[in-house]
């Protein structure tokens, strides 16, 4: 049985918190290649990033960075579990 995905594929590959609850959902969507997954994970990481980033230059903190930072280690947790899986196919 085929699956039909119905997300703006542009969307999740650039602002991928838009579109996905969190990085399991973007690593488990079907319209997306690997490397696709692999970019739109590497650009929530870097906005998460300049998230955390603005609290530590001086922004007013938002009482998220917890999460954020949890969220960041979901992230690299997803990108590292798509380059396993790529490995274990050479």
């Amino acid at each position: 049985m085929s699956v039909i995905s119905r997300i703006n594929t542009q969307e999740a590959r650039y602002n991928p918190e838009a579109v996905f609850e969190g990085p399991e959902q973007l690593v488990a969507e079907v319209a997306l290649t690997r490397g696709q997954k692999l970019a739109a994970l590497e650009q929530w990481a870097k906005s998460i990033g300049l998230r955390l980033d603005a609290t530590a230059e001086g922004m007013p903190p938002s009482g998220r960075e917890h999460d954020e930072a949890e969220l960041l280690r979901r992230v690299r947790l997803a990108e590292d579990r798509l380059l396993a899986q790529s490995s274990d196919l050479s």
